[in-house]
């Protein structure tokens, strides 16, 4: 996975998970819950990022932002 792959799939997780449990009732409401959705995947990402030697920041939030959202919603449904 590349860099440019693990933001596809980052953003495509929160984006369907904040679809699927929050719904679009209005854009304003979206935006924010997407915005809610990406703040923990990208603050573990940025720890994770900070004591690895490479440039892989991408790879790393697209594998974190997965693991998230699938525990997230796991969560939710339990």
């Amino acid at each position: 996975m590349s860099n440019k792959t693990g933001y596809i799939f980052g953003f495509l997780s929160c984006i369907i998970y904040t679809l699927t449990f929050y719904g679009l009732h209005d854009l304003v409401g979206f935006f924010a819950s997407l915005l809610g959705a990406l703040i923990i995947p990208i603050i573990i990402s940025v720890i994770i990022s900070i004591f690895l030697k490479g440039k892989n920041f991408g790879k790393v939030f697209g594998i974190c932002s997965i693991i998230i959202v699938i525990l997230a919603g796991l969560g939710r449904a339990l």
